[in-house]
């Protein structure tokens, strides 16, 4: 037997927020999704920080550059988190400053409804 597709007005509403990550080593998308995790459960527990519904969906290399002989890779990144706990998740990547023995910084450029809309004001605009 089929399942059937929930119809969108049961669906989970979800907005999105484009990130600026700037790290002095490489990061991968498969590899940012844990550290945006580990930043909201250090912070906010495990209890609420499962109902954020967090995931990477796009993950852009920007530039590379050096500074003091050591590199800097900087990332344009849509993160997709549940409606209402957009402020709750950008205090929790706030706080995060080392990975892995290694500085990463996260801001937060925006929040948008749609990925095309976010790309197109914040990535490429």
């Amino acid at each position: 037997m089929k399942l059937k597709v929930l119809p969108p007005t049961l669906r989970k509403n979800h907005h999105y927020l484009i990130l600026d990550v700037k790290s002095e080593v490489e990061i991968s998308k498969e590899e940012m999704l844990p550290y945006v995790w580990d930043a909201c459960i250090r912070y906010w527990g495990e209890n609420h920080s499962s109902n954020f519904n967090l995931w990477v969906m796009r993950h852009y290399l920007i530039e590379e550059t050096t500074q003091n002989n050591e590199p800097i890779f900087n990332y344009k990144t849509v993160l997709r988190c549940g409606r209402s706990y957009e402020d709750d998740v950008r205090v929790a990547l706030s706080t995060l400053t080392r990975q892995n023995k290694k500085r990463i910084a996260i801001n937060t450029i925006g929040v948008s409804g749609t990925i095309k809309s976010g790309i197109n004001k914040f990535i490429e605009g």
